[in-house]
């Protein structure tokens, strides 16, 4: 049993996914289907990390494969309101310097 939501909705010229729950292993997939299903090549992205409870290391990957697939279509992803858990896991591991981070989704300036 998956315990991640995942919502999507457009923001102007930007699409935001907000993700509520545990991003690991077993629910990463939900996150990944739902970026390719909604953000076009060369989008401005805003992933809403501010009510994940948990998040792993292959989380932590999948999120840099998505900055980076954004990166490459001429976009960009921001992660609004790392905090808890996903932000300790940032600054543990030196990611912090590798996103684009912002205290809201009102914030993330794309």
């Amino acid at each position: 049993m998956n315990h991640l939501r995942i919502t999507t909705r457009p923001d102007g010229p930007r699409v935001v996914l907000v993700a509520d729950g545990e991003l690991d292993a077993a629910s990463s997939d939900l996150l990944r289907a739902a970026f390719e299903e909604v953000v076009q090549a060369g989008q401005h992205t805003v992933v809403d990390v501010s009510a994940l409870t948990f998040c792993d290391s292959s989380s932590l990957r999948l999120l840099l494969s998505l900055r980076d697939r954004c990166a490459a279509g001429g976009g960009r992803l921001v992660l609004a309101g790392a905090r808890g858990v996903l932000a300790r896991l940032l600054h543990i591991t030196g990611l912090n310097r590798a996103f684009v981070l912002a205290e809201s989704v009102e914030a993330a300036a794309c």
